[in-house]
């Protein structure tokens, strides 16, 4: 990263931060999503984020990559909204993946019924986890990030991330064989 706009984040220059904001805005959008499982609260809680984020940059040492320190700061500020709101299940609204959208010029209509009710289920088996598991797997699986940075972000050590990673994928594969979804999804595997 150029180490000129690392600069002029840490010194809030606004051209910078939206472009930061462009680049962050829909990773921190779906990881809120994972924690509230409701779109216009995740769009409030990706704001909270983005808040912390401009108030912290001038803190930005360089000990990480800037992508760890925004992705710990994201999950920090969604485990800080989980310990404060009461989630009720009962009244879960499920918001699919955009790749729905792009399912229908390719597959059939029942294909596509098919396709969300298990992205239903999996989305569901996700966020029934702890948050201890259901953290690494969203870091994993839908940010892309490695056990090292997940290790940095949770401030555990590597080995922890990866047992932990483990046991959340047998409890979702687990979960998953329960609601009869066929071998091709029980195969967790990075989206």
């Amino acid at each position: 990263m150029d180490e000129n706009y690392i600069e002029q984040l840490k010194r809030q220059d606004q051209i910078a931060f939206r472009q930061l904001v462009t680049e962050y805005q829909s990773y921190f959008l779906t990881m809120a999503y994972k924690f509230t499982n409701n779109y216009s609260d995740a769009e409030d809680l990706s704001q909270e984020i983005f808040i912390k984020v401009y108030n912290s940059l001038p803190r930005f040492k360089g000990h990480s990559k800037l992508s760890t320190w925004l992705y710990k700061i994201a999950m920090n500020t969604c485990l800080d909204w989980k310990r404060k709101t009461k989630i009720n299940l009962h009244s879960i609204i499920h918001v699919l993946d955009k790749s729905v959208e792009d399912m229908r010029n390719k597959h059939t209509t029942e294909e596509i019924i098919v396709y969300k009710e298990n992205q239903q289920i999996i989305h569901k088996a996700v966020f029934g986890l702890k948050d201890k598991y259901k953290s690494i797997v969203i870091l994993y699986h839908f940010n892309q990030l490695s056990y090292k940075e997940i290790s940095y972000i949770m401030d555990i050590p590597i080995k922890t991330v990866e047992t932990r990673l483990y046991r959340a994928r047998k409890q979702i594969k687990d979960k998953l064989i329960e609601q009869g979804i066929g071998g091709e999804i029980i195969e967790i595997q990075r989206v």
